[in-house]
């Protein structure tokens, strides 16, 4: 199900779409969701249920936070047999270095493993 969106754009944004959709030879709505899609923060489609909540957690922390978490200094409070099995730790680092990615972030030099 489509649900409708109207946005203000500045006239240099509106043109600069407008720029891409006529190159590209699409509808300039076509262009706005490509760059929604490609501009979203990380998705967790392939990760088990379970941590949805405990994940999303993390768009709430301010940027130092979230590099505390990929540096090891904030762990998490899940100890469960799921937790260890799906290596959450791993798994939320993972998540809060995208995070900061997606907030514009480099991140070349972190290494997780």
């Amino acid at each position: 199900m489509k649900k409708k969106v109207t946005l203000e754009l500045s006239a240099t944004d509106y043109n600069l779409l407008k720029q891409i959709a006529d190159a590209c030879k699409w509808p300039i709505e076509e262009v706005v969701v490509q760059c929604i899609k490609s501009g979203m923060p990380p998705s967790l489609s392939k990760v088990p249920a379970a941590f949805h909540e405990e994940l999303l957690r993390l768009n709430a922390l301010s940027d130092k936070a979230l590099m505390g978490v990929v540096d090891g200094k904030l762990p998490p409070d899940g100890k469960s047999q799921l937790h260890k099995k799906a290596d959450f730790v791993s798994l939320r680092r993972t998540y809060a270095l995208s995070l900061l990615r997606w907030r514009g972030h480099p991140i070349e030099h972190y290494e997780l493993f």
